[in-house]
């Protein structure tokens, strides 16, 4: 039994700190594997771990059938562990349920710019200007909902935990990958770029599993087709790269992503179609850009810019 000292060494503070709150909010990778690593080092420690799993669930702390009460639904109580006599096998089992905890947590882009952050799982996610996500996590599950925004996905690996996403109303499932999501007005649009992506369709419709390099698309014919992975995420470094799309939908993404509204003075103007790239960064970069191309001027007014013809003369489309 881990029987209370004095002095007890750092250790075995630090694997009764990382223990406790592991129970109370979770930890991050680099702390499940010191947690795992410091069970591993003696029988004792292992058991110490479990005792407290027992401990919290006894007092009701913790909910039954939760992630927490996993060495009790295995029956790995205080005498299998003993007779177990090997803390390795036992804590291996321990960090994969200790370190994630039940934990919900809401992440709001500012709108000077994306906002990158580094789930507790070690996935890892760049959100658009402005973009709201909610992530949730358990022992049974990892979830997200994109409220708004962009969003460019690392998704760390883990087969017993697929991870996935709610957007719009479709459901992305993965185990591990990387993928773009863009839920743009006219459709949502999802780019995978490494690993294997389960695209599940709110309608009735069956579910489809995209290859790196294809995308999916929820327009009025929802299609899958290859694509440009790379370019659908390069919005992340700054830059927008369209191919033959409609000035209204080079408008829409430079709202998403700057904040500024395009006012077109005339529809065969909005209608004008363009390709290339732009960067955001600084509307001065890609004002150039677009009249270097089109038959428009570019002028600025107080929340944006004004697009009409160059000259007063009307654009054929």
């Amino acid at each position: 039994m881990f029987e209370a000292n004095i002095n007890p060494s750092p250790e075995d503070e630090d694997l009764e700190r990382l223990a406790l709150r592991g129970l109370r909010e979770g930890l991050d990778p680099q702390e499940a594997t010191r947690l795992d690593a410091l069970a591993a080092s003696d029988p004792a420690r292992a058991q110490r771990v479990a005792e407290l799993a027992q401990t919290w669930a006894m007092a009701g702390l913790i909910e039954p059938g939760s992630q927490h009460s996993h060495l009790m639904r295995d029956g790995l109580s205080r005498r299998h562990l003993i007779a177990a006599g090997a803390g390795g096998a036992i804590a291996a089992s321990v960090a994969a349920w200790w370190f994630v905890g039940t934990s919900s947590r809401l992440y709001q882009a500012p709108d000077s710019g994306p906002l990158r952050a580094r789930l507790a799982d070690g996935t890892e996610v760049v959100l658009s200007r402005g973009g709201r996500l909610h992530v949730r996590m358990d022992g049974a599950r990892r979830s997200a909902r994109m409220e708004s925004g962009a969003a460019l996905w690392t998704v760390a690996k883990d087969r017993a935990r697929p991870f996935e996403v709610a957007v719009a109303d479709h459901r992305l499932v993965v185990l591990g990958t990387r993928f773009n999501v863009d839920p743009d007005p006219s459709g949502l649009r999802v780019d995978l770029l490494e690993g294997s992506l389960r695209v599940e369709p709110g309608r009735d419709q069956d579910p489809v599993v995209l290859k790196p390099g294809e995308y999916y698309w929820a327009g009025h014919q929802p299609l899958v087709a290859p694509g440009d992975g790379a370019a659908s995420a390069a919005w992340v470094d700054g830059r927008l790269v369209f191919e033959d799309v409609t000035l209204a939908q080079v408008a829409v993404k430079i709202r998403l992503h700057t904040g500024q509204q395009l006012h077109f003075t005339d529809p065969k103007v909005a209608a004008l179609r363009f390709s290339g790239v732009l960067s955001v960064n600084d509307p001065e970069n890609w004002k150039p850009g677009l009249e270097a191309v089109l038959p428009i001027q570019v002028a600025p007014t107080a929340n944006g810019f004004t697009i009409e013809p160059r000259g007063g003369s009307r654009p054929r489309v």
